[in-house]
Protein backbone atom coordinates (compact mmCIF):
# COMPACT_ATOMS: atom_id res chain seq x y z
CA UNK A 1 0.00 0.00 0.00
CA UNK A 2 1.25 3.31 -1.07
CA UNK A 3 0.62 6.26 1.31
CA UNK A 4 0.09 9.69 -0.06
CA UNK A 5 1.03 12.95 1.74
CA UNK A 6 -2.36 13.97 2.95
CA UNK A 7 -2.55 9.85 4.48
CA UNK A 8 0.44 10.46 6.74
CA UNK A 9 -0.76 12.94 9.83
CA UNK A 10 2.45 13.16 11.08
CA UNK A 11 4.49 14.37 7.80
CA UNK A 12 5.61 17.89 8.16
CA UNK A 13 3.65 21.12 5.88
CA UNK A 14 6.23 21.80 3.11
CA UNK A 15 5.36 24.53 0.36
CA UNK A 16 5.10 20.91 -1.81
CA UNK A 17 2.00 19.79 0.26
CA UNK A 18 0.17 23.09 1.61
CA UNK A 19 -1.55 25.63 -0.43
CA UNK A 20 -0.70 28.87 1.56
CA UNK A 21 -3.11 31.05 -0.36
CA UNK A 22 -6.15 28.96 0.65
CA UNK A 23 -4.86 29.54 4.12
CA UNK A 24 -4.23 33.02 3.81
CA UNK A 25 -7.23 34.09 1.84
CA UNK A 26 -9.71 32.43 4.43
CA UNK A 27 -10.86 35.06 7.06
CA UNK A 28 -11.14 37.65 4.18
CA UNK A 29 -12.90 35.26 1.92
CA UNK A 30 -15.47 34.43 5.23
CA UNK A 31 -15.61 38.78 5.59
CA UNK A 32 -17.02 39.05 1.90
CA UNK A 33 -19.34 36.19 2.96
CA UNK A 34 -20.90 38.02 5.59
CA UNK A 35 -20.95 41.10 3.58
CA UNK A 36 -23.03 39.73 0.84
CA UNK A 37 -24.80 37.59 2.79
CA UNK A 38 -26.05 40.71 4.90
CA UNK A 39 -27.07 42.63 2.36
CA UNK A 40 -28.05 39.55 0.37
CA UNK A 41 -30.78 39.19 3.50
CA UNK A 42 -31.50 43.04 3.52
CA UNK A 43 -30.04 42.65 6.76
CA UNK A 44 -29.69 46.71 8.00
CA UNK A 45 -26.19 47.61 8.43
CA UNK A 46 -22.74 49.88 6.88
CA UNK A 47 -21.07 47.75 4.75
CA UNK A 48 -17.28 48.74 2.99
CA UNK A 49 -15.44 46.41 1.31
CA UNK A 50 -12.13 47.84 -0.43
CA UNK A 51 -8.91 44.90 -1.13
CA UNK A 52 -8.51 43.35 2.48
CA UNK A 53 -10.14 45.72 4.56
CA UNK A 54 -13.28 45.06 5.24
CA UNK A 55 -15.64 46.56 7.57
CA UNK A 56 -19.63 45.13 9.02
CA UNK A 57 -21.29 47.19 10.98
CA UNK A 58 -24.43 45.49 11.65
CA UNK A 59 -25.43 42.71 9.89
CA UNK A 60 -25.28 38.59 10.59
CA UNK A 61 -22.76 35.68 9.71
CA UNK A 62 -23.46 33.66 6.81
CA UNK A 63 -25.18 30.49 7.29
CA UNK A 64 -23.02 27.62 6.70
CA UNK A 65 -24.45 26.67 3.19
CA UNK A 66 -24.63 30.17 1.63
CA UNK A 67 -22.06 29.98 -1.44
CA UNK A 68 -22.17 34.07 -2.67
CA UNK A 69 -19.47 36.47 -2.26
CA UNK A 70 -18.86 39.68 -3.83
CA UNK A 71 -17.40 39.66 -6.79
CA UNK A 72 -15.99 43.23 -6.63
CA UNK A 73 -12.79 44.32 -4.73
CA UNK A 74 -14.48 47.75 -3.55
CA UNK A 75 -17.55 48.94 -2.80
CA UNK A 76 -19.86 50.39 0.35
CA UNK A 77 -23.03 49.49 0.75
CA UNK A 78 -26.23 50.69 3.49
CA UNK A 79 -29.22 48.58 4.09
CA UNK A 80 -31.91 50.42 6.10
CA UNK A 81 -34.74 48.95 8.09
CA UNK A 82 -38.02 48.34 5.72
CA UNK A 83 -36.13 46.59 2.92
CA UNK A 84 -34.19 49.69 1.35
CA UNK A 85 -30.11 49.25 -0.01
CA UNK A 86 -27.74 52.11 -1.19
CA UNK A 87 -24.62 50.29 -2.92
CA UNK A 88 -22.06 50.95 -5.52
CA UNK A 89 -22.41 46.79 -5.93
CA UNK A 90 -24.32 46.34 -8.79
CA UNK A 91 -23.22 42.23 -9.29
CA UNK A 92 -24.45 39.22 -8.27
CA UNK A 93 -23.75 37.48 -4.85
CA UNK A 94 -23.85 33.83 -6.43
CA UNK A 95 -20.60 32.33 -7.31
Amino acid sequence: MEVSQGDDPHKPITESNCDRSAVANKPADEALRAIAYSMDALIPGLYLWCGSMHIRLGGSLPETSYPGTLHSSVGIALVLPGYRIYSTYQGSYDP
